[in-house]
């Protein structure tokens, strides 16, 4: 009996916290940030500056799938000098390509970052007027939510705002 009256008074908090927060909205800022004009042109020029980078690799992967290749339909018949100079090949292409992915990694990891440190402020004040503008009590981070109905959610005027802000 006392547990079915804990339960009962649980849901009913449960039920009514929403009640008590007023009026809340919804936004994914992650979402919103990667949608703008800003984001778009910084992606695309790393993208056009890291061309060559990608080649490289996708050479450099070419490269290794042939040393794989060639192991597999000649090991049977190559001597051991053969075997570990073609072993030496396959493992300088390999060093390489980590090499050259990390720092590609590094990279685009860097210009996001510097990306986000010049748009993380402006979407802070961007959600700052949405809040005032719709009186909002609560903007939460759409992942966090289970449920939102689809007209709380900011994320798309978020980006709009960041667009017009330039």
């Amino acid at each position: 009996m006392r547990f079915t009256l804990l339960a009962v008074a649980a849901a009913l908090t449960m039920v009514s916290l929403p009640v008590l927060a007023g009026n809340v909205a919804v936004a994914d800022s992650q979402t919103a940030i990667m949608a703008t004009d800003a984001a778009k042109k910084t992606f695309d020029k790393l993208n056009a500056d890291m061309k060559p980078q990608r080649d490289r690799l996708d050479t450099l992967r070419k490269d290794i799938a042939g040393f794989e290749e060639k192991f597999q339909k000649n090991a049977s018949v190559m001597s051991d000098k053969d075997k570990r100079e073609l072993q030496k090949q396959a493992e300088a292409k390999i060093n390489e390509f980590k090499s050259l992915a990390d720092a590609v990694q590094k990279r685009a990891q860097e210009v996001q970052q510097e990306m986000l440190k010049s748009l993380i402020p402006k979407t802070e004040v961007v959600v700052e007027e949405l809040r005032k503008a719709g009186n909002y009590d609560i903007i939460i981070e759409k992942k966090n939510v289970i449920f939102a109905d689809p007209s709380v959610d900011l994320t798309k005027k978020i980006t709009e705002k960041l667009n017009a802000a330039k």
